[in-house]
């Protein structure tokens, strides 16, 4: 399967679940290219924006465990290479 370049953005609502994203991007951190965060202190919110290179079956695989988290949201933007 072709890879794509994905942007995935996540919005996290509830704090706690930090520790669980970051292990679960860590473990794709092989198809990733770049990552950045940052608070939104006026809505109380974080976001983070992740830059990924991967089949589009590993991008999926990566949204739908963190859709998974309560207090998390994702969503994905690709481009074909």
């Amino acid at each position: 399967m072709t890879n794509q370049i994905a942007n995935v953005g996540i919005l996290v609502k509830d704090f706690s679940k930090v520790s669980e994203i970051n292990a679960i991007l860590h473990a794709y951190s092989d198809n990733i290219l770049n990552r950045s965060g940052m608070p939104y202190r006026e809505k109380n919110v974080r976001l983070i924006h992740v830059t990924m290179e991967s089949s589009p079956a590993i991008v999926n695989e990566l949204n739908q465990k963190l859709s998974a988290l309560n207090g998390v949201s994702s969503q994905i933007m690709t481009f074909e290479l």
